[in-house]
């Protein structure tokens, strides 16, 4: 019994070719092919190529353990090979596109409801940032000349610009800290003489690290664009009478474990 048993399984796998290096090369290339497009794709033509191969062997195990099979084994059966079942799609241009957050969108409504005065008009809105970052900008015009003022509002991880202390610092009740610059140039070379530009900007940063930033310029932009008045249209108090309003809505707490916003 065991002899014919051996014999069997030698005739049904002497004509079985061994995998090649070529064919194992080619089959490499296709995976680091798929897997260079979506992960979904990777997953489903790997199981494919070895569902192939396995094919192989076990039509082979299956032909012996047939009972039709063994009543022929005098005859060299065919080997059905298996076909993947899952089928790549074709891959897909998936990179995110950022679109603002409720938070930066909320920021810009802040912003203006905070900024807005009789005279006053507003163009140029920007947003962005991310989860735990917002920004919002408005170019603001009271008819003496264009002024850009952007707020930032981070939910933690930068450092407190007022540890060590230094000049501009003040420490609030609250363990709050307030840092000040007034009319700071914004190019430290021969640029800053031909655009003239100086900002006012606050700091305003809160016992758990959340922050609130705010700046006013003399000009429609930061840099790249001439100045168009002698100092920036919202002086440094005013710029800390925004920060410390409960209007802003800030971020979650970035975490300092793992760099993401605490729930």
């Amino acid at each position: 019994m065991n002899t014919q048993l051996t014999d069997l399984m030698q005739r049904a796998t002497e004509n079985l070719e061994p995998v090649t290096p070529d064919l194992l090369e080619r089959s490499v290339t296709h995976g680091l092919r798929l897997r260079r497009r979506r992960t979904v794709i990777r997953t489903a033509s790997g199981a494919g190529a070895v569902l192939a191969t396995v094919g192989l062997i076990a039509g082979g195990v299956q032909l012996l353990s047939s009972p039709a099979d063994t009543a022929t084994a005098g005859t060299p059966a065919p080997l059905p090979v298996t076909k993947p079942s899952a089928k790549p799609s074709p891959a897909t241009n998936s990179a995110p596109t950022y679109k603002p957050g409720p938070t930066a969108t909320k920021a810009l409504a802040t912003l203006q409801s905070l900024v807005a005065a009789p005279g006053r008009t507003f163009a140029e809105p920007e947003t962005w940032g991310e989860r735990d970052f917002a920004g919002a900008a408005y170019v603001v015009n009271d008819g003496k000349g264009a002024t850009r003022v952007d707020v930032m509002l981070s939910g933690g991880g930068e450092a407190n610009p007022c540890v060590p202390h230094r000049a501009g610092c003040t420490s609030l009740p609250d363990g709050s800290f307030l840092y000040t610059s007034k009319e700071e140039p914004t190019y430290n070379d021969g640029r800053q003489a031909e655009f003239s530009v100086v900002a006012n900007r606050v700091m305003l940063y809160r016992p758990d690290g959340r922050n609130i930033n705010l700046t006013s310029y003399n000009g429609p932009a930061e840099k790249g664009r001439q100045h168009t008045r002698t100092h920036p249209m919202l002086s440094v108090q005013d710029l800390t009478t925004l920060a410390k309003s409960k209007a802003w809505k800030l971020p979650p707490v970035r975490s300092s474990s793992f760099g993401k916003p605490t729930k």
